[in-house]
């Protein structure tokens, strides 16, 4: 806790308000998204099956891409603030039409829920993101980007027991409706964070977009996507490695159910213990280049020696899972946002609409369609093609800090 507080020290007041209110908007964020979607995942599955998922996942990366367009045009036009509030308003009105018309029997309209939903957390989460770090500087933003995806993960953590709490005890329709009541209040929180000044953040010249900000920096931006892509690449083999396992040796569905309730708190657990006592540390005392290094070597340490002898386990390749998607979600996450420091404020944000929303839901989809066609059941196979993806994610390291470095000069 101790490591928490030191993270603000040389902050001024004014700094400090707006560090709370960055922090709290981000854990009410991940606070609404397990209640969000619970409930659309219910109400999905009311009217349709599990053989529509991907087809609706399908039209929420197109509706995702839509939305990056809209919020690229209009931060040019009304600035993050603004942009922010109508965002959030518009997915609650979205969110909340969609529950009317499904209500009312159109039960297309569970489509237009499950699309709102795929969107808002990622427009909500990584707008925040990027807004953090316009607003510090680097060794500001390394002390902090630890504790904020710490009170994310508590808020997702708080949000999932929330959500057991609320459906069991009253019903899904109640979950629905306090999920949206806190995404009002995540984005009247951010609003919070404009009391002090963003001189960076202003556009004088209101035809350059985010997006259009890049055009000098696209080749760091395009290899800091290539990064993404093949990290979820190599994550979903081994979700996939998983569930192969899974399926063979545990057959029982309410078995199945509490297993994987289980699972995922142990992701959790580990992706809120790097945030909360490693990162604060290792990102001031380590070179950066040395940690983005560090994370595919260590994969590769952990497919060789776990899915390349404990393939059969269900205990070591569901290790292997959790340690990836742990470090996903705080140590990738954190040295990956780093990367947009050199950036100018305006590039940060086109670059995190390029990379973390639209990169990284489209590798995401990309390679779950290809593995869904050319359906590979060989572990070994399988381990084969996560080998290839870390030497290419090591060789694009390379050339990510090299062209780090002409960004410096």
């Amino acid at each position: 806790m101790k490591s928490f507080f030191q993270c603000l020290e040389g902050f001024d007041a004014r700094l400090k308000k707006t560090s709370f209110f960055i922090l709290l908007t981000y854990f009410l964020a991940l606070f609404s998204y397990p209640l969000v979607r619970s409930a659309t995942g219910a109400i999905f599955y009311d009217v349709y099956t599990a053989n529509d998922y991907s087809f609706a996942s399908f039209i929420g990366v197109l509706v995702l891409m839509v939305m990056i367009s809209i919020n690229n045009y209009l931060q040019s036009k009304i600035g993050v603030h603004k942009l922010y509030l109508t965002t959030g308003i518009l997915s609650i009105v979205t969110l909340l039409v969609g529950y009317i018309g499904y209500k009312m029997g159109f039960k297309q309209m569970a489509y237009v829920i499950f699309a709102a939903k795929e969107a808002y957390i990622v427009l909500l989460v990584h707008i925040c993101l990027a807004f953090a770090n316009s607003t510090y500087n680097l060794e500001q933003f390394k002390r902090l980007i630890g504790p904020i995806g710490a009170v994310g993960s508590i808020g997702g953590i708080i949000g999932g027991q929330l959500t057991s709490y609320l459906a069991s005890t009253y019903n899904t329709e109640i979950v629905f409706m306090v999920s949206l009541l806190i995404i009002l209040f995540t984005v009247l929180a951010f609003y919070f964070t404009g009391d002090i000044s963003h001189a960076q953040l202003e556009v004088t010249n209101r035809s350059i977009t985010p997006i259009r900000a890049i055009r000098g920096v696209k080749k760091y931006v395009f290899l800091i996507g290539a990064v993404v892509a093949l990290s979820q690449f190599v994550i979903f083999i081994a979700d996939l490695q998983f569930n192969m396992v899974f399926e063979k040796v545990i057959t029982i569905k309410d078995e199945r159910t509490a297993y994987f309730g289980q699972f995922y708190s142990y992701v959790n657990i580990v992706a809120l213990f790097l945030q909360f006592m490693v990162l604060p540390f290792l990102l001031v005392r380590v070179k950066l280049r040395s940690i983005f290094l560090f994370i595919p070597l260590f994969y590769f340490i952990l497919v060789f020696g776990g899915l390349s002898f404990g393939a059969g386990s269900l205990y070591i390749v569901g290790s292997v899972f959790v340690s990836m998607k742990g470090i996903d979600y705080s140590l990738f996450a954190a040295v990956k946002d780093i990367m947009y420091h050199p950036l100018l404020s305006l590039q940060k944000f086109g670059a995190k609409y390029i990379t973390d929303m639209f990169v990284y839901r489209v590798s995401k989809a990309l390679i779950a369609f290809t593995m869904a066609q050319i359906a590979i059941s060989d572990m070994k196979i399988l381990t084969q093609l996560q080998f290839v993806f870390l030497f290419l994610w090591g060789i694009v390291i390379l050339f990510l800090f090299k062209e780090q470095k002409k960004l410096k000069h």
